[in-house]
């Protein structure tokens, strides 16, 4: 019996010109508002589909639907057990009811530089699954975008689930911090997500994920590099900084100009090592 996803996979081979999916709509009705999506672009409406509003544990793995909603993330058991740094962090990333309206797919494939849940997936090494009508194709998050709200999504695919290792955050030290206008339901002008581990004082493991500071919320592999083996004592700061300017290409904008971003980044990785 094929899927619901394969059916809307084959309507979507057949449309020409430019489509958007519509879950939550928090996102693209703000768009279209602004008219950054054409009146003669096909806004296809996906809230319904059943195989996309799932949260299900399986082997060592947490899958959710691409559909699933802040709330429902923030209130469920298996999400609360094994990733807390997600239920801690995304408690006032908005207002309640757009905490229900909102999609975690969505959040995903809009791909603002500034999307709240982005640098935590990214430290949590989390995986994408695509669907189509050629099948099924995992991607890691971090490899899933190109540029500026562009991605690794093809003609007729669409996400279909996240996927988590259990193991992502055990027994590590998280951080996440995200700068704004306000403590709450705010835009960030600059976030930090980290997870790392500690052996004899020495970072043994290390991921760290920005986001507003590029043209999307990317991991900065070099930073962690540079860190991981090192205690406190034998990182030189000066080194640190100089390594963050390969990684970190902040702009300036009504929010926030780019030394200012540049510069709470950076404090915020300093903020880490002191812990």
């Amino acid at each position: 019996m094929l899927s619901v996803i394969h059916y809307l996979s084959i309507y979507l081979d057949k449309i020409d010109g430019k489509y958007y999916y519509l879950a939550g709509g928090t996102d693209i009705n703000v768009q279209i508002k602004h008219e950054m999506i054409g009146n003669d672009d096909n806004i296809i409406y996906i809230n319904e589909l059943p195989e996309l509003k799932v949260i299900v544990e399986k082997e060592d793995e947490v899958i959710l639907g691409s559909l699933t909603t802040f709330a429902e993330l923030l209130e469920n058991e298996l999400m609360q057990k094994y990733f807390p740094i997600l239920a801690e962090n995304l408690q006032n990333f908005a207002s309640p009811l757009l905490q229900t309206t909102a999609t975690i797919g969505g959040n995903i494939a809009n791909g603002s530089p500034t999307a709240d849940i982005i640098p935590l997936l990214l430290v949590l090494n989390a995986k994408l699954i695509l669907s189509s009508i050629n099948g099924k194709r995992t991607i890691m998050l971090n490899d899933f975008y190109s540029g500026y709200k562009k991605n690794s999504l093809a003609k007729g695919e669409i996400i279909e689930s996240i996927v988590l290792n259990k193991n992502a955050q055990m027994g590590a030290n998280t951080f996440y911090k995200k700068v704004g206008a306000r403590k709450t339901l705010t835009i960030a002008k600059v976030s930090l997500a980290a997870i790392w581990e500690k052996e004899n004082s020495k970072i043994n493991k290390i991921h760290i994920a920005a986001g507003s500071l590029n043209e999307y919320a990317r991991r900065l592999p070099l930073t962690e590099q540079y860190l991981l083996g090192k205690n406190k004592a034998e990182i030189d700061i000066d080194k640190l900084e100089q390594i963050l300017k390969l990684e970190v290409t902040p702009i300036s904008d009504l929010r926030s100009d780019k030394e200012y971003r540049f510069q709470v980044c950076l404090n915020l990785i300093l903020e880490i090592i002191e812990m």
